[in-house]
This record gives structure tokens, C-alpha cells and sequence, in this order.
């Protein structure tokens, strides 16, 4: 009968190696993980920096669908992109020198709206740029709640095993001598409780990697509200830079307030307005056409994207032309929607009223919409496209314009904000732009028009109200 004590004394022997390991493992886990800090580790989560009440502005990206460029692919577009801002600059030098000889009021106004809009673009982006360090800050937050949460489970479910692992290895030795089923049942939950605590071994090794993801997470807490810290500082720089300009463009409007209004009305400078925003569509369409030839030198005939200018501007908006029904773009036709909501103040084809609210005689008709709206209401595109021109001119202030290919373009004039350069492609419906009343125009709104192959046509046929 001496044997069965002997197995008894070594089976808890082996049980109480096993107890010392788990008790270890868990003493290794109390410990703070390396390179944490213990009282960071312990803290509870910060609350995130209020969020700021700024605008959502539109997102920069592709066209829905459109696969990922190759990388030659890609060198194409900046290469395209390089020349029409090249082209560009050319064309604004070209407009300053042969338009100095009738400098113009407005033109007082435009390095203020110029950075006016800069400033809000600016803040458009430091906006997005809190919005998604916000939204960081909230996922690090509720991994570290996770991560407390499982490491405090699996250590009460540790404290039960070692308690039944202890009052297991201390039953008295001769209870199992006397019945010997209750050694049965003994040799039975060793072997469960075996299983049972290398589950908690692994268990203890994954908490203690929680430990090291805690400091992690808890050093990328501090450094994103260190950038949300550097974002406050950085809009209120923009909005003290905002205000500054906005005094500014009220100082002017206010001294040359006269001088802009007979300006405004007068008969030469709306027809000098239209045949500046036509040579720059001109230009443009050649740009165009020929990086259109390059990428289809294949292609039958010629494309004639960049046909505009003289001829078709002086056909003027009262031949009501219409684009061909052949090509893509022409599907679009009926489920485009109007880049903002508001009252259209003056359609296309319509004849410009003067002061007295009658027709001015030689002056051009009107060849887009002009929609009255409240300054910053967002300006949406009415398709996707890429940025071709997004720069300030005389007569339609910040002024935006998209080339949908085929030779269709949209322009979108009178700004406030310009929320996107030359190059960028938009998806539809993005937010491109916030109304305002630049350029020396009386009212906030937006001024619309569609072109094709430089040709305005009536854009009210293709799109509907928003």
C-alpha cells in the first residue's frame, strides 16, 4: 500500500511545477510591458479634441471605377499636367499684357479674393485633415478599451484555474488512499486542468502582447493629438489670414464701388469678359486636341476637341446649338444634375438687362446660367472630369472649369472657394467649389455653362434641378 502515496506525491509535485509556471506567467504579465509607461498604460482614454465646424469639403479622387494608372501611365498625366499649366501660365501673361491698356477696377479685387479662396481651400483641407485624425483618435481609443477589457477577463479566468489548481494539489493524500474512485476523479481533472491551464499559458502569452499593443497605441494617441494640436494652430493662423483678406476686398469694394458698377454695366467690358473666357477655353481645347492625337495617333480622323474661339463665340448663344447625340457624354443627357440649388437669375440665350431692368442694346446674350445661391453653398460638378483651369479672370472671378472629354467642358465661375488644381480628377457630384460673388459681381451665385468643342449651349436641355 506505499506505492499509491508515492503517485500521489509526484503527480502533485509535477502539479505545483505547473502552478509555479502559471504563477510566473502571470507575475510577467503584471508587469508593465517594455518601453510602457505605467501610468499611461493604466489611464482612461482621453476625450478627443471638439470637432470643428467647418465645412466638409469635396474629396479629391477619381472617377468611380476607374482602374489604377500604370506607373507609365501615370508619367503621361503629370507630363499633360506640366503643359496645360505651362499653357496656362502663357495664356495669363498674354492677358495681362494685352489688357493693360484698359486696367479695370475688378482688378483691384483680384489678389484678394485670389488668397480668399486660397485661405478657405486651406481650411477645407485642415478640416478633412482633423476629421480623419479625429476618427483615428476614436479607433486607438476603443482597441485600448478592447484590449483592457480582454486583458482583465483573462486574468480573472486565470485566478479561477490557479485557485482550482491549487485546492486540487492540497487534497490530503489519504482521502485518495481510502476511496479509490476519488482518486479516479482526481487523475481526471488533473488531466482537464492540464488542458485547461496550457490554454491559460497561451492565453497569458497573448495578454502579454496586448501589454506591448497598449503602449503602442498609447504612444500614437499622443502623437496624433500633438497633430491635432499643430492643426489648431494652423487654422487659426488661416482664419486670421482669411479675416485680413476679407477686410481687404471689402476695403476695395467699398472705394471703388461706382467704378465697378459702371463696369459691370457696361456694354464693351461684357463683350471683352466673353472674349477673354473664350480665348482661354480656345487654348485650352487646342491643349487638349493635341494631347488627345497623342494618345490616339491610331485614331482615324482628327479629333476636333480644340476647335473654339472667333468663329463660335460669335455665333453667340442665340443659335441655340446643341452637341451631337453620338457621343458618350450625350447619355448624360437629361440625368445630369444642376451644380447648386437656388433661383436661376439668368438663362441662357437671354438678353443682359441694365440698370433699368431692360435688354442693353450690342450687348452679348448670356451663354450659361447664372443661379442665385448664398456665398459658401457648395458648388457640385455636374459629371466627372478633370481640372483643366482653376485660377482667378477678370469678369468671372475664381473661376473653375472641367473637361469631361470629348470635348465637353462645364464652367463654374464666380466663386468664393476653389477647391481643387489644375490636374486633379473629380468623380461626380464632388464638391468642387463654394459660391460667392467674386469678380465684381453684385450677387452671390453661380454662373454655369457647358461647352462643346468651345460651342455653349444650353444647359438647362441637360441638366436638371437640384
Amino acid at each position: 500500500m506505499r506505492p499509491a502515496p508515492i503517485r500521489l506525491r509526484l503527480r502533485l509535485a509535477r502539479r505545483g511545477r505547473r502552478v509555479a509556471t502559471v504563477l510566473a506567467l502571470a507575475c510577467a504579465l503584471a508587469a508593465p510591458a517594455a518601453g510602457a509607461d505605467p501610468a499611461a498604460a493604466g489611464s482612461a482614454p482621453r476625450k478627443p479634441a471638439a470637432k470643428s465646424g467647418a465645412k466638409a469639403s469635396g474629396s479629391s479622387r477619381s472617377a468611380a471605377g476607374t482602374p489604377a494608372p500604370t506607373a507609365k501611365h501615370q508619367q503621361e498625366l503629370q507630363s499633360e499636367q506640366r503643359e496645360l499649366k505651362a499653357r496656362l501660365a502663357q495664356l495669363k501673361k498674354s492677358l495681362a499684357s494685352t489688357e493693360s491698356a484698359h486696367s479695370e477696377a475688378a482688378d483691384a479685387l483680384a489678389a484678394s479674393e485670389t488668397a480668399i479662396s486660397t485661405a478657405n481651400r486651406h481650411l477645407q483641407q485642415l478640416s478633412a485633415a482633423r476629421r480623419q485624425v479625429e476618427k483615428r483618435i476614436g479607433e486607438l481609443q476603443s482597441s485600448e478599451r478592447e484590449a483592457a477589457a480582454a486583458q482583465v477577463t483573462h486574468a480573472s479566468r486565470l485566478g479561477l484555474v490557479l485557485r482550482d489548481e491549487y485546492a486540487l494539489g492540497h487534497r490530503p493524500d489519504l482521502q485518495a488512499i481510502a476511496d479509490p474512485a476519488a482518486a479516479a476523479r482526481e487523475s481526471f481533472d488533473a488531466a482537464y486542468l492540464d488542458s485547461v491551464v496550457r490554454e491559460r499559458v497561451r492565453r497569458i502569452g497573448e495578454l502579454h502582447d496586448r501589454r506591448a499593443e497598449l503602449a503602442t497605441l498609447e504612444t500614437e494617441s499622443v502623437q496624433r493629438r500633438a497633430e491635432l494640436d499643430r492643426i489648431d494652430a494652423d487654422e487659426r493662423t488661416s482664419r486670421a489670414q482669411l479675416l485680413k483678406q476679407e477686410a481687404a476686398r471689402r476695403a476695395t469694394l467699398a472705394r471703388l464701388a461706382r467704378e465697378i458698377a459702371s463696369q459691370r454695366q457696361s456694354v464693351a467690358t461684357l463683350e471683352r469678359d466673353d472674349a477673354r473666357l473664350g480665348n482661354v477655353i480656345e487654348q485650352i481645347g487646342k491643349v487638349l486636341s493635341e494631347q488627345a492625337r497623342r494618345r490616339s495617333a491610331a485614331r482615324a480622323r482628327t479629333p476636333a476637341d480644340g476647335r473654339a474661339g472667333g468663329a463660335d463665340e460669335r455665333a453667340g448663344a442665340g443659335d441655340h446649338f446643341e452637341p451631337p447625340s453620338s457621343t458618350r457624354f450625350a447619355r448624360l443627357r437629361g440625368k445630369l444634375v444642376l451644380p447648386v440649388q437656388g433661383s436661376i437669375g439668368s438663362r441662357y440665350g437671354a438678353a443682359r438687362l441694365g440698370e433699368d431692368g431692360r435688354p442693353q442694346d450690342g450687348a452679348p446674350a448670356w451663354k450659361g446660367l447664372f443661379i442665385r445661391a448664398d456665398a459658401g453653398t457648395p458648388v457640385h460638378d455636374v459629371a466627372a472630369g478633370r481640372v483643366v483651369f482653376a485660377d482667378w479672370l477678370r469678369g468671372f472671378g475664381n473661376l473653375l472649369i472641367l473637361d469631361h472629354g470629348e470635348g465637353f467642358l462645364s464652367v463654374y465661375a464666380n466663386n468664393e472657394t476653389l477647391l481643387h488644381s489644375v490636374g486633379e480628377e473629380v468623380a461626380a457630384d464632388d464638391v468642387v467649389a463654394a459660391v460667392g460673388n467674386t469678380g465684381g459681381n453684385a450677387q452671390s451665385g453661380l454662373y454655369f455653362e457647358m461647352r462643346f468643342q468651345g460651342r455653349p449651349f444650353d444647359p438647362l436641355t441637360w441638366a436638371v434641378a437640384r
